[in-house]
């Protein structure tokens, strides 16, 4: 499911509204970071690759921007994955379900904390797609669980302002979190090096990268 915004103005559907069940608010360094980075006076593409939710498209409207969003996690689960004997890659996957033109270039990616959810390989070839629509300087904002089990679906992630997130969590199932350190990121995400991390006490590690 793709949604685009430019500006304030919406251009598709109605952003979805926030469910206030199992939510808790905490504070995000890595957005203040992310925020500080940000100019009033510059046009930004961003790539928001979880739900649409009308706070966060309010928090980036601050600034001339088009904002594309594709709850990704979602289309991706929802997706009929054929087996590579059928050709069908990782690669191809990610082509068809995130298409941009060939000039099309990222100032922001937000992928909240869907690596939490992504084997290796998932992970390497989503970056590697990705990385095809960043230039240098492009900024990718993840969070990462610390913790040996996450809820079975990614949190969702509603921008109350610069420097404060609320967090709802979807599921009470748990299943097992991949747990990816430094040196995983390093070999992950070849072209991405980390400018902030912040470790917290909710059991994320915030991380801000850049590309280059």
């Amino acid at each position: 499911m793709k949604w685009w915004f430019s500006g304030s103005s919406l251009e598709s559907k109605e952003p979805l509204e926030f469910s206030p069940w199992h939510s808790a608010a905490h504070t995000s360094l890595a957005l203040n970071a992310l925020y500080h980075h940000l100019r009033p006076e510059r046009k930004y593409n961003v790539l928001d690759l979880g739900p649409a939710l009308g706070a966060n498209v309010d928090f980036f409207s601050q600034f001339p921007c088009k904002i594309y969003i594709e709850d990704f996690y979602r289309t991706l689960t929802s997706f009929d994955f054929f087996s590579p004997e059928d050709g069908f890659t990782y690669q191809v996957v990610f082509e068809y379900l995130l298409p941009y033109s060939r000039n099309t270039r990222f100032d922001i990616v937000m992928t909240w904390d869907i690596f939490n959810y992504l084997e290796r390989d998932e992970f390497r070839y989503l970056i590697q797609h990705l990385s095809q629509f960043c230039h240098a300087g492009t900024l990718l904002f993840a969070l990462m669980s610390t913790l040996k089990h996450i809820p079975e679906k990614p949190t969702t992630f509603k921008i109350l302002d610069q420097e404060r997130l609320l967090y709802q969590t979807n599921s009470s199932v748990l299943r097992r979190s991949p747990q990816y350190q430094q040196s995983d990121l390093n070999q992950l995400m070849p072209n991405f090096r980390t400018c902030n991390s912040f470790l917290l006490r909710n059991g994320f590690k915030e991380y801000l990268f850049v590309c280059e």
